[in-house]
């Protein structure tokens, strides 16, 4: 046998497996981590694997999960646990537990840097214990137990200079698991001095982020602790509905038989395990010195701020307390946590994270607490009442205003910080919708009704500009395309009387409208008529004659588009007809039977057709609108009324309302004092959610728990939505340019439908 032979014998296999090994890491490889049972195992494991890894967080974040940070509490999985009643209750969303013992913001930062698409504009609960914030910081050697070099490197080639990334490549590099790796350290050192990589760094790291993430894919999904045992179990135990008193009820049951060996309120089996006599005599008064006020974790809590703003990320942060009899033993000084709790939430609400669950008040409630520090049966009930409510809000990426002091060693260690005012969960619920509304250049009433009680009713901006009156909860605004629906409501109040059907060809009123003899009146009530005017037409005529006299010129410019025939098209023309209609069959004035419907009927103080007189405008307190110049987007002109084009569209947008009055035709429209529930199934008909804006009918967008109005004309800006109930509604009316019309209906449908879920 020749050497050569015999050397391959010995060295051969070892280069082959080099080669195949090679191969796998540095060729893309991907198991199959989205099928929902690992997804769901993964989610409440709380293994090292899945915190250090990212592909399973990614598919998770890509789905129903929202990631739920913190520390060791989340392992305290008792009935009342975020995992166990969102899996008992069926919820829209999952929570995917990040957090065990030893993690802190550190670790959740450079955790995040494998998230980062799947992060951006979504929602987060953040559970900010003061008992991080120790002298010391995050311990290195807990902090190892939850990184990854894959964190280190994702982080690394998406750094762009800035004080908050010099700050954490120091950090990082404080720690001995942070700087094992010399490529991973070298390049620390340089983002740490202010430097950019150089290309040859920035080749090398790509090539081992590839190396890394095949790791990932390889080792992420193995050794998952199976905790979906424990979340089943304990679902058990809860009611088929959820019910808070139920479940107080039930908490509290489960923490008297849980803490019957001690008086701290100490479930039987950590006080057994941890707490023996001689321990206990150990413990007395052994916490009297700490102190949570000066730290460098307000710092690394920074980072995550700092991540949390630059994905517009929405975020419920919770502060815990601390068991108070247990607190109250060990000499753990209560003044000193409040300290540190204000310094918390000045820093958060400084920088516009108000969705803030204080609950660092509330350790010496019963069964609050399962052990010394962490949540128990009630504690978690308590977090679910801001969890539950934020969940159901809609998703509305937000901006954030970072302040780079809060980086310092001066702010680290300041101890004389003022209480920072945190809002409930109604006012945070009304600030999402305030800041929507400014986020898009809202200016004018806002009314929004829940359960039949207003819980937000505020204007601003100018109602008359130049004579410096400004927009309030009385002034009343043209509310344009929102009048339609009531045209709808008139139409079938004939029906009911029998009058007319909604079968009716058109024919048998107009016979000059083209295809006429084809369309129902139920067509035009749900803008399938294929009916269109011919461009830059005018409706009405000028000066203003009749309605009628205005229809027999409209026709002249209507045309039939067979394409468009059955087809859901909005054209205005529609419902000026459904008006004409109306006076022909009841030998009545439009305006006569809007009055004597909604106005009489309803008591509307507040409303009027636009072409009312000057003086009934003023008393009603009608806004002036304003509109951008042709040549300047930035200078507001006052738009100047056509009442003769107004007359024009006499049934599709001509009245003026108040928010108030708005509400309660709205509400009259769908509880059943003004059309039966037949006629408004009827009327309304065709309610779909998946329908992109909502099914159009009667004048409504119908959706499935609400309905929705929009309106836009001469300056002003109306949004409507009533839940199909009638005791809930977002109107929001504006006189003043909003950024996208289409971005605030749609942001307002979202609203509504959080309002309402």
């Amino acid at each position: 046998m020749s050497n050569k032979r015999k050397l391959w014998q010995i060295f051969g296999p070892v280069i082959c497996a080099f080669i195949l090994l090679a191969l796998l890491f540095l060729i893309p490889w991907h198991r199959n981590v989205k099928s929902d049972n690992l997804l769901f195992k993964a989610s409440v494991s709380q293994s090292q694997n899945v915190f250090k890894g990212q592909e399973i967080k990614q598919a998770a974040f890509s789905k129903q999960y929202v990631p739920f940070y913190g520390s060791s509490e989340l392992s305290r999985m008792d009935p009342m646990h975020p995992s166990v009643l969102a899996y008992k209750y069926k919820r829209q969303y999952q929570p995917f537990l990040l957090g065990g013992p030893g993690s802190q913001s550190l670790t959740h930062f450079f955790s995040m840097q494998e998230t980062v698409a799947q992060l951006s504009n979504k929602k987060a609960v953040f559970i900010i214990s003061p008992q991080w914030f120790t002298k010391q910081g995050q311990n290195p050697a807990a902090f190892g137990m939850y990184f990854s070099q894959l964190q280190a490197v994702n982080w690394i080639l998406n750094a762009k200079d800035s004080v908050a990334t010099r700050y954490a490549a120091r950090r990082l590099l404080d720690m001995p698991s942070g700087n094992s790796s010399e490529s991973t350290k070298y390049a620390l050192m340089t983002l740490a001095s202010g430097k950019k990589l150089s290309d040859e760094q920035v080749l090398y790291l790509k090539a081992r982020r590839r190396i890394l993430t095949n790791e990932d894919s390889f080792f992420s999904s193995m050794e998952l602790t199976d905790n979906i045992p424990k979340i089943q179990n304990a679902a058990h135990k809860l009611p088929g509905t959820y019910a808070y008193d139920n479940l107080r009820q039930i908490a509290n049951q489960q923490g008297q038989s849980s803490t019957s060996n001690n008086s701290f309120g100490i479930s039987n089996s950590f006080f057994k395990k941890r707490l023996n006599k001689n321990e206990l005599t150990h413990l007395k008064g052994s916490q009297k010195n700490f102190d949570y006020t000066q730290s460098p974790e307000y710092a690394d809590f920074e980072l995550v701020l700092n991540e949390f703003a630059k994905e517009h990320v929405n975020v419920l942060f919770v502060i815990p307390p601390v068991n108070e009899k247990w607190a109250k033993y060990t000499g753990l000084s209560q003044k000193m946590y409040q300290t540190s709790v204000s310094k918390i939430k000045q820093q958060l609400t400084s920088q516009g994270f108000d969705n803030i669950a204080d609950l660092s008040r509330d350790g010496g409630k019963k069964f609050f607490m399962e052990d010394t520090i962490h949540l128990g049966w009630n504690g978690w009930l308590a977090v679910d009442q801001y969890v539950r409510p934020f969940m159901k809000e809609p998703n509305i990426p937000i901006d954030y205003h970072l302040n780079s002091y809060y980086y310092t060693k001066a702010w680290g260690n300041k101890t004389n910080v003022k209480k920072a005012k945190v809002l409930s969960a109604k006012q945070q619920e009304n600030n999402q919708i305030k800041k929507a509304l400014a986020d898009n250049n809202f200016e004018g009433s806002v009314l929004v009704v829940k359960k039949n009680k207003t819980i937000l009713q505020y204007a601003n901006g100018w109602a008359n500009a130049e004579q410096k009156v400004p927009n309030r909860a009385n002034t009343s605004y043209l509310i344009d395309s929102v009048q339609k629906p009531m045209t709808g409501v008139l139409l079938m109040r004939e029906v009911e009387k029998g009058k007319l059907s909604l079968s009716d060809k058109l024919s048998k009123f107009y016979p000059q409208v083209p295809h006429a003899d084809e369309i129902t009146l139920r067509q035009l009530t749900q803008m399938t008529s294929g009916l269109e005017v011919k461009p830059k037409t005018v409706l009405g005529t000028s000066p203003y004659k009749n309605n009628q006299a205005g229809i027999k010129e409209d026709i002249k410019n209507i045309v039939f588009l067979p394409k468009l025939y059955n087809k859901r098209t909005y054209s205005p023309i529609n419902y000026t007809l459904i008006a004409g209609v109306l006076e022909k069959v009841t030998g009545r004035s439009y305006e006569d039977l809007f009055t004597e419907t909604f106005i009489k009927k309803l008591n509307l103080k507040e409303t009027a057709f636009v072409w009312s007189s000057p003086k009934k405008l003023k008393q009603i307190h009608f806004a002036s609108s304003y509109q951008y110049t042709p040549d300047d987007k930035t200078t507001l002109v006052p738009v100047s009324l056509n009442i003769d084009e107004l007359h024009g569209e006499f049934g599709t947008g001509s009245v003026v309302m108040t928010n108030h009055d708005l509400y309660k035709a709205l509400k009259a429209m769908v509880d059943g004092k003004l059309l039966t529930k037949h006629s408004r199934d009827e009327l309304f008909q065709g309610s779909s959610d998946t329908v992109k804006g909502g099914n159009y009918g009667g004048g409504f967008y119908n959706f499935s728990t609400f309905h929705s109005t929009n309106g836009t004309g001469y300056g002003y800006t109306c949004y409507a939505r009533i839940s199909n109930d009638g005791k809930t509604a977002l109107i929001v009316q504006a006189n003043h340019p909003v950024k996208s019309y289409y971005g605030l209906r749609n942001i307002t449908n979202q609203l509504m439908a959080g309002l309402v879920h």
